[in-house]
């Protein structure tokens, strides 16, 4: 299941200052209040979570948002995070809302929309392969 602020296409500044607005209104720290509820050790939180990243994720308030809170970029490309199938696929669709959006080169800089664009390439259920050196026998 997915929800949206604005289509693109629906995007104005009025619209986007009002769905800004409203999402001020879940919190002091809105981005915090919803980063904690995903660590909770409930799954449907946390991909609940994921979603309401993903729904601001189109929109440039939203990836002015997220590239100001400290520690976001890095909680969006940690892969650690969310290990059932429903997780990395909601992570995967911010992942995917961020790099579909217009605006988020720009917003989020280079470097951090480079590491998008490769997460989004690797797919949801990539993980690094580890070489391992054995050492037995050698003196």
């Amino acid at each position: 299941m997915s929800f949206y602020f604005l289509q693109p296409e629906h995007q104005t500044e009025d619209l986007l200052s009002l769905t800004e607005s409203w999402f001020h209104l879940l919190s002091n720290q809105p981005m915090d209040m919803i980063r904690n509820i995903s660590t909770q050790p409930f799954p449907e939180l946390h991909c609940w979570a994921l979603r309401i990243f993903s729904a601001i994720a189109s929109q440039p308030w939203g990836q002015k948002i997220m590239i100001s809170t400290p520690g976001f970029m890095e909680f969006i490309l940690d892969r650690s995070t969310g290990q059932t199938k429903e997780a990395k696929d909601a992570k995967f669709e911010l992942v995917s809302s961020l790099v579909g959006s217009s605006t988020a080169s720009e917003i989020l800089g280079s470097p951090n929309y480079i590491r998008l664009k490769t997460y989004l390439k690797e797919g949801p259920y990539y993980v690094s392969a580890v070489a391992a050196v054995s050492t037995e026998g050698a003196e």
